[in-house]
């Protein structure tokens, strides 16, 4: 039986690692990124592994995203690929809400890279925050773009990587479909049990 009580270290590259969180059911709750060299010290042994990205739908499967405008949030971001941004407006439109208010709710993401937050990016391609790293923040989501592939100039990404809001639409429903799925079926099967 496994552990999900011990946080797991995954290395995302360079110096920068993933500290990952589990429920007693195995969902990830909670990921902070963390400079490995600086965790192994403090922590000693701890489980490493590579951090392999998983597909929109096992992210989904494999974590707790809350049923609310946080969770709604959470799903879009998942539906942004890998090498890819999506713009707060981009985002805000789909889910009629404010960019501001996906700011708000990007920067509460409690699963960053995980859930993607860093590929949510301002309309005029530049950066912006990045809540998940208390020091230059700005620096780790470009660092963070730039290892998928996301050509950034300056703290500016490239148009050619900002993803057809069409296709941002097509990927959230399906991923929102899935999620209400997964929850009915997580329901059901509490109640029989």
């Amino acid at each position: 039986m496994k552990n999900h009580n011990q946080p797991l270290l995954l290395r995302l590259g360079g110096d920068l690692g993933l500290l990952v969180h589990r429920d007693y059911r195995g969902l990830i709750y909670r990921s902070s990124i963390v400079k490995v060299s600086v965790h192994l010290r403090k922590a000693g042994d701890v489980a490493i592994a590579d951090y392999v990205e998983m597909d929109p739908l096992s992210t989904v499967r494999a974590t707790r995203i809350p049923n609310n405008s946080l969770g709604l949030v959470m799903l879009a971001m998942l539906a942004i690929p890998r090498g890819f941004v999506a713009s707060y407006s981009d985002i805000a439109e789909l889910l009629n809400m404010t960019p501001r208010l996906v700011g708000l709710f990007a920067s509460r993401n409690p699963i960053p890279v995980i859930v993607p937050c860093h590929r949510v990016v301002n309309r005029d391609g530049t950066v912006g925050g990045y809540s998940a790293w208390a020091r230059d923040g700005r620096g780790v989501k470009a660092l963070l773009l730039s290892m998928e592939r996301v050509r950034i100039n300056g703290f500016k990404v490239d148009r050619e990587h900002f993803m057809d809001p069409r296709e941002l639409k097509d990927n959230f429903y399906r991923i929102y479909n899935y999620y209400h799925a997964l929850i009915s079926e997580r329901n059901g099967h509490s109640e029989e049990d």
